[in-house]
């Protein structure tokens, strides 16, 4: 079953109907080669269907999200742009550099590990981390370097 089929099972279970509207928004987070916000996602929703709102695009967020098929993170480190991505996809963690705002994706082994030590250590059940870095990219700080020179 992929992503599509999924949802929408995921929003019959919750009692939903899987509107016009609502097959629209989920085709886009399935087609999406990059993390999406909800604004971003409501502009392009609108795009094909003026009807869609912004309180739909929510709702089929969080039905989403509660189902396990999408997550939200953030990509500051302010965390003033929430973004969601499927469960299914290399979700990673982000480094935004300050001056560009350029998003780079990363992994790392040392956040599964972390996730362990605070399972075992506390006893809890880690769902989701949230693992923002910023700074200068490359570019950025060779423009710096040539700029000070």
């Amino acid at each position: 079953m992929d992503f599509q089929e999924r949802a929408s099972q995921a929003i019959r279970d919750s009692g939903g109907r899987m509107t016009a509207q609502r097959q629209i928004i989920v085709e886009l987070l399935a087609d999406a080669h990059e993390d999406l916000d909800a604004d971003g996602l409501f502009q392009q929703a609108h795009a094909c269907d003026t009807s869609i709102s912004l309180a739909t695009v929510y709702r089929t967020l969080n039905t989403l999200e509660a189902a396990g098929l999408v997550r939200q993170h953030y990509n500051s480190r302010d965390h003033d742009r929430k973004v969601y991505q499927l469960i299914e996809a290399d979700a990673g963690y982000h480094f935004t550099c300050r001056n560009c705002r350029r998003v780079i994706h990363f992994e790392s082994a040392l956040v599964q590990q972390i996730k362990q030590m605070l399972e075992m250590e506390f006893g809890v059940q880690v769902m989701n981390a949230c693992v923002c870095m910023d700074g200068l990219c490359p570019d950025c700080q060779t423009a710096q370097l040539i700029k000070g020179a």
